[in-house]
């Protein structure tokens, strides 16, 4: 008879490659889900207003395939479309940084859609891979409850379709999240890395740099010694990605800092802030953008209340001073790429379970009505 009994503190048995698996699915099982549930919706509500209204606002008048993917392609698309099937061909183009074309052009190539179809598509699978990152350090960060609300918010922001639409934004927020979440975990060379490939989707994705050198010195303690270690030479490596695209425009148009020059003389109102918009007489849309960003203004100031978001602060306080310093004109859409300002909103909407619905569904709501404007291709940006 065997007189084997279990010993008690026993290392449990190897997490087999299903059970991984499950854990997995478990764990994106939100993100996945509501990045679903919300293209869908944006979907149908951009399908049904075009086939119930066709006319749009203003040329060009792209036609809408059996799926409506082309709907979300206006305005600024555009230009991205233009590069994505000519290359940086005008100096006009060179305001719009080559990450997102790039990829577009690879999906057209690989799958045969339209341009405008494929630079969607692409702006899409960097949206889902953005809620995974924010859920998982939100979680780590404040607690899933939190982490879930703060999505729903992320994602309900009236101007949060722009994430949806052949735009980079996507793709800043993918990018500048998974460098922050790299870098709070101590991989810093990754971030830095991970980091100079978003400069090259927006170059407003830099300003995350300031996270990752904030949370290498918080790391160490602080102090001067904190600034000689090896590891602050990541923090080259975003400015020396970004650097290739002007290296480029040298070589092709014989001046690096052509982007900035266009941006400057080639739209109108391409410097303004909100000073500006107090003393000048702007369109009503842009008095929306102004009265939305207060929202996550709000949220990136509440990062400063405590330690553990002081990093995600780094990134989003300053982010929020230069869109209202000089983003006027694209307020609506810049500011929906603060993601860090959803968490402390998402923390305190997660303790008001009478408010969470109402709050989430009226940013739904209106929402909607944006996308209605934007796919008849009136001036939403």
């Amino acid at each position: 008879m065997s007189t084997d009994v279990p010993v008690t503190g026993e290392s449990p048995p190897p997490a087999t490659a299903w059970s991984r698996l499950r854990a997995l699915g478990a764990q994106v099982a939100f993100p996945v889900g509501l990045f679903l549930f919300s293209r869908l919706a944006l979907l149908l509500i951009a399908r049904v207003s075009l086939v119930l209204d066709d006319r749009l606002h203003r040329p060009p008048y792209r036609s809408v395939g059996p799926v409506g993917l082309e709907a979300f392609c206006r305005w600024d698309c555009g230009w991205y479309s233009e590069i994505a099937q000519q290359g940086y061909t005008r100096p006009q183009a060179t305001n719009f940084f080559p990450l997102l074309p790039l990829l577009g052009r690879l999906v057209r190539d690989v799958t045969g859609l339209s341009t405008e179809v494929s630079l969607v598509v692409v702006a899409n699978i960097a949206g889902l891979l953005a809620l995974v990152v924010l859920h998982r350090l939100f979680r780590e960060l404040e607690g899933e409850d939190a982490a879930r609300t703060a999505l729903l918010l992320f994602t309900a922001y009236p101007f949060a379709f722009f994430h949806s639409a052949g735009y980079p934004e996507s793709w800043m927020v993918f990018l500048t999240a998974l460098a922050v979440a790299l870098s709070l975990r101590g991989r810093h060379w990754s971030a830095g890395l991970t980091l100079g490939v978003a400069g090259l989707s927006r170059h407003l994705s830099l300003v995350a740099g300031l996270s990752l050198f904030f949370q290498q010195l918080r790391s160490r303690g602080g102090g001067v010694r904190a600034l000689w270690h090896r590891d602050l030479l990541a923090l080259l490596l975003p400015l020396l990605l970004t650097s290739l695209y002007f290296l480029y425009l040298w070589r092709t148009f014989g001046d690096p800092q052509l982007w900035w020059k266009v941006r400057a003389s080639g739209w109108d109102g391409a410097w303004a802030g909100l000073g500006h918009w107090l003393r000048g007489n702007w369109a009503p849309e842009v008095s929306v953008y102004v009265a939305a960003s207060f929202i996550p203004g709000a949220g990136a100031l509440l990062l400063a209340r405590h330690r553990r978001w002081w990093t995600l602060a780094a990134f989003a306080i300053p982010l929020m001073l230069v869109l209202w310093t000089v983003g006027l004109v694209g307020l609506g859409r810049y500011s929906a790429a603060v993601w860090p300002a959803f968490l402390p909103l998402g923390a305190w909407l997660s303790r008001q379970p009478a408010l969470r619905g109402p709050v989430v569904l009226g940013f739904a709501l209106f929402q909607g009505m944006l996308v209605f404007l934007f796919v008849h291709s009136y001036p939403i940006n």
